[in-house]
């Protein structure tokens, strides 16, 4: 499983080195964990790279000329599991941002997290349909 996040347009949300740069988040077992790429990317380069592990040809000049994000893999995959860091909410409130749907988060939920697939109790579910 690869997890791409990045953002469709920065809404005028320039960073503090360069109006011209935007988040690019990858996670998963191959991907290097902690790692800040310094390869010049674009979102053709997301595409390249999904294109690349899926075997899929590319559309266009722009895939054949993007940045191929390489670097952010490793061949050797780590399977330990991600650790949820909170949020500073200096730089962003989660609950002032859930207010306006009229909801809240619940924090205990998210950090007990999804439980890990049991082979045989999920059979057992399965076959009780």
């Amino acid at each position: 499983m690869l997890v791409i996040i990045t953002e469709d347009d920065p809404q005028g949300g320039v960073d503090h080195i360069d109006a011209h740069r935007s988040v690019l988040m990858m996670a998963g077992p191959y991907v290097k964990k902690g790692y800040v790429s310094h390869t010049h990317a674009n979102f053709g380069s997301i595409l390249k790279t999904i294109y690349n592990i899926l075997n899929v040809p590319y559309v266009n000049q722009f895939d054949v000329t993007a940045s191929l994000l390489q670097d952010f893999f490793t061949p050797l995959p780590d399977y330990t599991s991600y650790t949820m860091e909170l949020h500073d909410s200096r730089i962003f409130d989660a609950e002032k941002a859930m207010k306006k749907y009229n909801r809240t988060i619940d924090w205990r939920k998210i950090e007990q997290g999804q439980p890990i697939d049991n082979e045989d109790v999920e059979r057992e579910v399965h076959y009780k349909k």
